[in-house]
């Protein structure tokens, strides 16, 4: 097995790149789970969106009003889908002690917040 220092300059320059493209998306990552915290909490919250979701049947139009360029309406079920394999989903993957503290290791301690 080769070690770092066995590595040739050209092979040393590729990794180097590489890893600090990598950093660069890992801190998005993180900022990404500060957003999803935010995100998650609001639609927990009592009599929040999350209950008012609930309330509507899974055929109900929910009007853009995002100001995205080309952003469409969207159903209840479809913001089931973003609310649950979406958000939910990215928080049970991301959102751990140990992922964050490669996040934090990799990014600064600051991942995400900058």
């Amino acid at each position: 097995m080769a070690t770092y220092t066995s590595l040739t300059q050209g092979q040393k320059d590729l990794l180097a790149a590489w890893e600090r493209d990598t950093r660069g998306w890992v801190n998005g990552l993180a900022r990404l789970l500060v957003e999803a915290r935010a995100l998650g909490a609001a639609l927990d919250a009592s009599n929040g969106p999350g209950d008012i979701l609930d309330s509507l049947g899974a055929g109900e139009v929910i009007p853009n009003s995002g100001g995205i360029a080309g952003a469409q309406d969207l159903t209840k079920a479809e913001w089931d889908t973003l609310r649950n394999a979406g958000l939910g989903n990215f928080q049970t993957a991301y959102d751990t002690v140990a992922v964050r503290q490669v996040f934090a290791k990799a990014a600064g301690p600051t991942a995400g917040l900058d």
